[in-house]
């Protein structure tokens, strides 16, 4: 058996979307002060791609907040949009050969609201049409909406529970991902109230339609899914080979095909064990047609028929690789890219 450490050329990653409008979303909130009643901060934060030759993002949006279970909407407001963060990747690595142009906006919508303590609590919600044309993993995705929820939970989970800070996604927003090619993003969040957060893909919903691209107010909970394509679902929205790591919301494996892909990632906010919220972030990742020169292998070898063994690098060709280094673990090394070794003798060896 021979064990493996490689040494790779790594590229900074971050996520780059394609739209026409909108190309994701979240709201989180921040909580003021209570007294016989509770104050607090929402903002949305909508994404779009500066690079597209779609609609500008709104100057105002609808946004409305319902009670859950009761469903009863308890308010419901135009938002200005407060200021626009341009966003983008300036530095690529050159591990990357032809990488896309990584240049979006996020505009801002904050607001504050004045709520009535409730059992139940609330869901703030904002709905929006439509998304691209061609997006890969849902089916009829230019009559697809969104909608963007937040929630804020009620005193029936816990006497404390509403007087809480939302989950925030930190994680950066500019990310290179290649077809066919490994990749991580993060979706991790953190916690002003110290609860503990744990990470989920989750379905995007459907919001809005061409008839009413933004619905005014939003409409109630419940929210239906998207219709996700072949075997792509809330599970797999990228395939089988990429994962989420339910503990630190990094998602990591290898791209799919060339192309956008709907994900949507939920963090569940636990207090003393007890889960209060759940938040959301829904976003458009494409996956570019762009080459890494990248070092991979399996993590293990096992031969049982002779000492001699070929090895070769199981990441896509680049032209980007102009040499090659291998270090067997007995000593012996090479320098083409698919060396024959002949180990001496049985055991076990590291090999880089």
């Amino acid at each position: 058996m021979k064990k493996l450490f490689l040494l790779i050329c790594l590229s900074f990653s971050g996520l780059f979307a394609v739209a026409n409008h909108i190309t994701g979303g979240t709201i989180y909130y921040t909580y003021e002060k209570s007294g016989n009643d509770l104050i607090y901060h929402v903002i949305l934060n909508l994404y779009r791609d500066s690079t597209s030759n779609g609609a500008q993002l709104d100057a105002q949006t609808p946004i409305a907040i319902y009670e859950n279970v009761t469903n009863k909407m308890v308010d419901s407001r135009m938002v200005s949009k407060s200021q626009t963060v341009a966003l983008s990747l300036k530095n690529y690595s050159p591990c990357i050969q032809s990488p896309p142009i990584i240049k979006y906006q996020v505009g801002w919508y904050p607001f504050d609201v004045t709520l009535p303590p409730s059992p139940y609590g609330y869901t703030i919600v904002y709905q929006r049409c439509c998304r691209i044309a061609g997006i890969n993993n849902l089916i009829g995705s230019s009559n697809t909406g969104a909608t963007y929820t937040a929630q804020i939970p009620g005193f029936n989970s816990l006497p404390d529970a509403p007087e809480n800070n939302s989950a925030f996604f930190n994680g950066k927003d500019t990310v290179v991902v290649c077809a066919n090619n490994s990749f991580c993003y993060d979706f991790g969040a953190v916690d002003k109230d110290g609860d503990s957060l744990a990470y989920s893909f989750c379905n995007a919903y459907i919001g809005g339609s061409t008839a009413n691209p933004s619905p005014n107010p939003p409409e109630e909970p419940p929210y239906s899914s998207v219709n996700y394509s072949g075997f792509y679902n809330e599970s797999m929205p990228m395939g089988p080979d990429v994962h989420l790591d339910p503990k630190t919301g990094m998602v990591c494996g290898i791209a799919p095909a060339a192309g956008i892909y709907v994900v949507t990632v939920c963090v569940t906010e636990y207090r003393r064990g007890v889960p209060i919220a759940v938040q959301r972030k829904d976003v458009q990742i494409k996956v570019g047609d762009c080459n890494v020169a990248d070092a991979a292998l399996k993590p293990e070898y096992i031969s049982c028929d002779g000492f001699n063994y070929t090895f070769s690098n199981e990441a896509p060709a680049s032209p980007l690789i102009h040499t090659y280094f291998w270090d067997f673990g007995d000593g012996g090394t090479a320098t083409t890219s698919n060396p024959t070794h002949n180990y001496a003798d049985t055991g076990t060896y590291t090999f880089k």
